[in-house]
């Protein structure tokens, strides 16, 4: 019992520094973007905005590494093969070097031979090379962290890492405060900026040394080790792949097949805004979860497995729905606050993508589960067909429906995905019962709507979108808590022993 107490207790932990990390973060741009804006003005920010984000295509160089290093650090770490972790870290760190480099010269390639491929002046474009130089420049710690961030995941210290990175959004206000005192120019303040996101390196090595999950920062060579992580990596590429290509093609199918012209990508990015914010937040469930599916998938622990699908399975419909429904509550007034009421015929398509997500993000443990098995090619498979069914859907019903052929296209995605872990990875992969995992997600969520129900039922109007928002949130959350605990879906000593101490 202690034992599934301190899993939850990690779980809740690991959860609760990873919202409050992206809540910071979210918190902090949202206050620094207009200061930055108005200080170096349109074009310079845009330059800005450009480097960053030419860089960030780099990120598909990691090849799935994330998920396999979490995977077989976790394993081997429970296991004790300290020599073998230690071996295959050093030489994961010699293949972000090589990244590094890679990432290195394509910008560097781009700063000095990319001149025409930017609508910008020549003088706009040599400032724009000196920042994607000093990109390259700070590439090597910020791919060899990767490393570090890896260990200390299968080591189970989230909390600590999401800790750290709060830290580092913090100091980030404060490179923009010193910008602007010392009136310092772009160049200045990126170099201060990168500095601060590199700074976590540091810290990371340190309880990386600390907790003896590596032995040595040199670059070593053990590929044969280091192979199983790498073969894994790719089918997660391959699954990856099809996944960033069902989010990144809606806007363009849209552009294409759609007949209401570009203001309907306007649309689409009015919505996309608050249910990203949702995944930003309950993605990294997977990434609590797999630690621990890791260790039990290895030990072959049916006991923390069954716990980790049916118990997990419950708490984390449990986060989503107060992720989700405030958001699906208050609907009109979020749209209203915060682009004006001419988008409010824009409710019905963000609750359905909202209610999406409920669908997609419970199924966070299972996931994690059947990613720690290592049996990655049906999940390839049903991957590569709920992309192509949801892009045809999208193209289809475009002219129709409009902004909203794409949130059903997406609904489409995640049915299909979903019925494939009830059909066929909680059977014959993971030995569960589908009825059970299904208990564990409708019960929560059901309660979660029959509260919708009653408090949109009985909505006062107080002619203020804020007020109303707050009102309506807190109603529900309050009625949804004692709902669970009079229908003994919770209980109140778990939460005071996993919960509260957190």
């Amino acid at each position: 019992m202690g034992k599934a107490k301190s899993t939850v207790r990690y779980i809740a932990g690991s959860f609760f520094w990873g919202a409050i990390s992206k809540i910071v973060d979210a918190g902090i741009k949202f206050l620094t973007i207009p200061i930055l804006l108005n200080y170096f003005g349109k074009e310079y920010y845009g330059l800005l905005t450009l480097a960053i984000a030419t860089n960030a295509y780099m990120a598909l160089l990691n090849m799935g590494m994330n998920t396999g290093a979490v995977k077989f650090f976790s394993q081997w770490i429970a296991t004790g093969k300290y020599d073998l972790l230690h071996r295959t870290a050093q030489t994961n760190i010699s293949f972000y070097l090589a990244i590094s480099i890679i990432n290195s010269f394509i910008l560097v390639a781009i700063g000095i031979w990319g001149g025409d491929v930017f609508q910008i002046t020549p003088a706009e474009f040599s400032t724009f090379r000196d920042l994607l130089f000093i990109l390259a420049a700070f590439s090597i710690v910020n791919w060899v962290n990767f490393t570090f961030n890896q260990l200390l995941i299968a080591d189970e210290r989230i909390a600590f890492t999401q800790q750290m990175y709060s830290v580092k959004s913090v100091l980030g206000l404060a490179a923009v405060g010193v910008t602007i005192l010392f009136n310092w120019s772009l160049i200045q303040y990126f170099v201060t900026f990168l500095a601060v996101n590199s700074f976590v390196v540091l810290p990371f090595l340190y309880l990386c040394k600390k907790r003896n999950l590596i032995s040595s920062i040199v670059p070593a060579f053990y590929w044969k080790e280091f192979l199983v992580v790498f073969k894994y990596g790719l089918a997660i590429l391959a699954m990856s792949l099809f996944q960033f290509t069902a989010v990144q093609s809606r806007p363009i199918i849209l552009g294409i097949f759609s007949d209401q012209g570009v203001g309907i990508l306007a649309e689409y990015r009015v919505m996309e805004v608050f249910p990203l914010f949702i995944i930003s937040i309950g993605g990294m469930l997977v990434s609590v979860f797999l630690p621990k599916t890791s260790k039990a998938i290895q030990s072959g622990d049916r006991t923390s497995i069954e716990k980790m699908a049916y118990e997990g399975t419950k708490y984390t419909s449990i986060l989503v729905a107060f992720l989700c429904f405030p958001v699906m509550l208050n609907v009109q007034e979020l749209l209203s606050l915060y682009v004006g009421v001419e988008y409010i015929h824009l409710t019905q398509w963000l609750f359905l993508w909202v209610f999406t997500l409920t669908l997609s993000l419970h199924n966070s443990p299972v996931s994690s589960l059947v990613l720690a098995t290592g049996k990655t090619k049906m999940l390839v498979f049903s991957s590569g067909i709920a992309c192509i069914v949801s892009m045809i859907i999208n193209a289809i019903l475009a002219s129709k429906y409009g902004v909203g052929s794409a949130v059903i296209g997406y609904l489409v995605y995640i049915i299909i995905q979903v019925l494939f872990y009830y059909l066929y990875f909680n059977n014959r992969v993971l030995s569960l019962k589908s009825l059970n995992v299904f208990k564990s997600f409708v019960i929560p969520t059901g309660l979660g709507f029959i509260v919708f129900g009653l408090v949109h039922f009985l909505e006062v109007e107080t002619g203020s979108f804020i007020i109303q928002i707050l009102i309506n949130s807190l109603t529900w959350g309050i009625i949804y808590i004692l709902m669970l605990i009079m229908f003994r879906v919770i209980d109140i000593r778990d939460i005071k022993n996993n919960f509260i101490r957190i």
